[in-house]
């Protein structure tokens, strides 16, 4: 239970201090290169910041994350191309809808539409994404066998 109300009060306070900023990573990266603004990349660096000391206070607890930092356990070049090849596109036409998912999904709680059309193409991104993942690992695992 107490798992479960911290996660809630976590993405509550997360969820305000998102509506309250105009945090987005990936516009962090296009603002410094494009703009030479910096304003939204200290946001990214701060983020990064945190994420370190808020692990590091985990451990110092008595926490632990099996197999961190995730994804160094990727066995398949498959599994980790397919990663690489996602994450650019998604990082790309973020760029493109001018937001990151983050933003969007602010945006979306916001009652803006064209934020949900977003996040409904992000989402059947993801999922026909996986599938074809899915399937090609499987054909190359047959032709590997």
């Amino acid at each position: 239970m107490i798992p479960a109300v911290a996660t809630l009060v976590i993405g509550i306070l997360i969820g305000y201090m998102g509506q309250r900023s105009t945090f987005c990573t990936i516009s962090g990266i296009r603002d410094l290169f494009l703009r030479k603004n910096t304003y939204r990349f200290r946001g990214l660096i701060g983020i990064i910041i945190g994420g370190v000391i808020g692990n590091a206070a985990f451990q110092f607890v008595g926490g632990n994350v099996p197999s961190f930092p995730l994804g160094m356990d990727i066995i398949s070049g498959g599994i980790l191309i397919a990663s690489i090849i996602g994450g650019l596109g998604l990082g790309f036409w973020s760029v493109i809808a001018e937001g990151c998912p983050f933003r969007q999904h602010v945006m979306s709680a916001e009652g803006r539409v064209g934020a949900m059309f977003y996040l409904l193409g992000f989402y059947i991104g993801i999922a026909y994404f996986f599938m074809v993942t899915v399937k090609w690992l499987e054909l190359l695992l047959k032709a590997v066998k």
